[in-house]
């Protein structure tokens, strides 16, 4: 009778771990065997739990109840918090090395421990604890993926087959074979089932590796292949995969990104089923091709006008059924920007632009490829001057083309800028000459307007016309910039003018204005500090990239920054660019600030996460500062 009580104790850890990333998500039977093995541990208030003097850490904490804090060094304000379901000193636990922080009881709290030998043998155990451990912000983001699709699958539903889930693809088992099965027999398999390729499963049903006809080819051209030999001999055993919860469209992109032909779908570690190239590309061929065909066909402003309707409506689909942010703002830019080069090329039959040589930029967001639902138009032109040609009449002949271009991008539904960075203002169509004059002297003076200026306009890429123009205009300015360190300094001190929100507890910092308690701006207190960061980084290192993420796996390694880090930091400016698209869109913003938001308005696992995601810019601000000498 004692193992009853027992059995449910178990159970009801098991049950309070369910409630959280990432035990919600590991298999029964693995939950279970940890649950097991916790010991439940008291704090009182100020109680040290855990000191970086005690040696190589042995035991993993996870908060029941209360809260702990780990101070930042010399306590700045770069601590992190810890509430119930977070684990800590997952780092040191890992690496086997002692604690390099302090952890204190802020109130009574309560700690699940378990060593460190039970919790590897978890990781091992589970694929899914396994990758928390190695990415924490990529399983965290993935999570608030699936949450999307559940929340919002009604919205969704039967709009667009390239946002249905993969698990409305499977038919059926998946063809599978052990690793020792012989080449001869798979391949008799692969016949009698009409089928190009086939998986081999360990006894749990894990994948081990994939054939398909082309390792056939591949091999036989190579010299042959032994028959006799088992299949695994041949396989490709690097397997890319993807849960059932996915979206058609992130198949798509991966199997296009790796150049494969089939995608596994892997449900909590076993195999689920396997994806065609052919099956998916002929659902991306009819989810597309709506869109791209209104946009071809578009010929006045009324049909530009539906066309941009039409890239809305599959953005705000793809968003309902948890599209990565990364992926939804790429599919946004791609769009409008062939909707704009539509309407430059509409615009441009009405006006006299024979013998003209000149680029369109897209500048801010737009020239990042990070456009969100309320973003306005920046846009700029650079042209060039032939023999006896002057700037001024160049201009004269571009300028009512540049403003019915400005016009028409209003009508259909992107806004004229405020502060008129648009390519009808004369400001911002001129000769290279011009453009190396202006960008020079905002290089060699860099008061606020003119650091305010290389927010927007360092930002820019050629979208329409003579590309040769804008990557004559980027090199000049790369090698401008690259080493003027009296420059970077200074956008490196306006960067950090605006602090992370994070405050000296590691919580978020929400404003006390009067109008505005208790709330954040999502693009000036959080991505913006990332494409600052990004865009300082870049200028320094000559890269040509303009979009944030890609300028910072760009210059992590150039700055000697872990991979790791870099990750973290671009999952946490992506998933604080798909909360502002999902409060854009669904609700949630402050009416009149589609960008400001009151975090405790957002459900459990968003604020963990936006915590998170602002740590990291803090730490992101942190290296910035030193790297210029700067109190960040």
């Amino acid at each position: 009778m004692a193992a009853q009580p027992a059995n449910l104790l178990v159970g009801g850890t098991a049950e309070f771990l369910r409630k959280f990333p990432p035990f919600n998500e590991m298999d029964g039977e693995t939950l279970a065997f940890l649950a097991a093995k916790l010991q439940l541990a008291y704090f009182a208030k100020g109680d040290t739990v855990l000191s970086p003097d005690g040696g190589t850490v042995t035991t993993l904490f996870i908060v029941q109840r209360g809260f702990v804090h780990a101070p930042g060094p010399q306590g700045e304000a770069d601590g992190f918090e810890f509430g119930p379901g977070e684990m800590f000193p997952l780092g040191a636990v890992l690496a086997g090395r002692a604690t390099t922080r302090g952890y204190v009881a802020q109130e009574d709290t309560f700690c699940y421990t378990v060593d460190t030998a039970t919790f590897e043998e978890a990781m091992r155990r589970s694929p899914v604890l396994q990758r928390f451990t190695t990415r924490r912000m990529d399983t965290l983001l993935r999570q608030v993926a699936a949450q999307m699709r559940h929340d919002y699958a009604s919205e969704a539903l039967g709009q667009d087959p390239m946002t249905a889930p993969l698990a409305t693809l499977l038919r059926g088992k998946p063809v599978t074979c052990s690793p020792d099965t012989s080449t001869r027999d798979a391949l008799t398999i692969m016949r009698k089932k009409g089928i190009g390729s086939i998986v081999a499963v360990d006894e749990q049903g894990a994948p081990t590796g994939i054939f398909t006809e082309r390792d056939l080819l591949k091999y036989t051209v190579a010299g042959g292949v032994d028959l006799a030999k088992p299949v695994i001999d041949y396989m490709t055993r690097t397997l890319v995969t993807l849960p059932p919860t996915a979206t058609v469209y992130e198949a798509a992109m991966e199997m296009a990104k790796r150049n494969i032909r089939h995608m596994l779908v892997v449900d909590h570690g076993a195999l689920a089923g396997v994806l065609s190239e052919r099956s998916l590309f002929a659902l991306q061929r009819m989810s597309m091709r709506h869109v791209l065909q209104s946009i071809d066909r578009a010929s006045d402003r009324e049909s530009l006008k539906d066309a941009a309707g039409e890239i809305h409506k599959l953005a705000r689909s793809m968003l309902a059924q948890g599209v990565g942010a990364e992926h939804l703002t790429q599919l946004i830019a791609t769009l409008n920007d062939k909707l704009t080069e539509r309407i430059l090329e509409v615009e441009a039959e009405g006006h006299s632009l024979a013998g003209t040589r000149f680029c369109w930029l897209a500048l801010g967001s737009e020239g990042r490829h990070e456009q969100t639902f309320a973003s306005d138009q920046d846009n700029a032109i650079v042209f060039a001057l032939g023999e006896g040609e002057s700037a001024d009449a160049m201009r004269e002949r571009l300028l009512p083309f540049a403003r019915a271009v400005n016009e028409t991008l209003d009508y259909c539904g992107f806004p004229l800028c405020k502060g008129n960075i648009m390519a009808s203002n004369p400001q911002w169509t001129l000769s290279e000459a011009e453009w190396r004059v202006r960008f020079g002297d905002w290089i060699r003076n860099p008061v606020p307007e003119a650091l305010l200026n290389g927010t927007i306009f360092f930002d820019f890429r050629p979208l329409w016309g003579d590309f040769d123009l804008a990557t004559s205009l980027r090199d000049w300015l790369n090698a401008e910039t690259q080493d003027n360190q009296r420059f970077l300094r200074m956008m490196a001190a306006n960067a950090l003018d605006v602090p992370a929100p994070i405050s000296f507890l590691g919580d978020i910092q929400t404003s006390s204005e009067k109008g505005k308690k208790g709330t954040i701006d999502l693009k000036a207190q959080g991505t913006r500090i990332f494409t600052d960061i990004a865009r300082i980084y870049a200028l320094a290192a000559g890269v040509p990239q303009s979009n944030t993420a890609a300028r910072l796996r760009a210059t992590g390694a150039k700055l000697h920054v872990k991979p790791e880090e870099v990750d973290a930091m671009v999952d946490s400016f992506h998933f604080l660019l798909l909360l502002r698209l999902r409060q854009q869109h669904f609700g949630g913003a402050v009416e009149g600030e589609p960008n400001r938001i009151r975090p405790d308005d957002l459900n459990d696992l968003d604020r963990r996460i936006l915590k998170e995601a602002f740590r990291q810019a803090r730490k992101g601000q942190k290296r910035l500062g030193l790297d210029y000498q700067l109190r960040a």
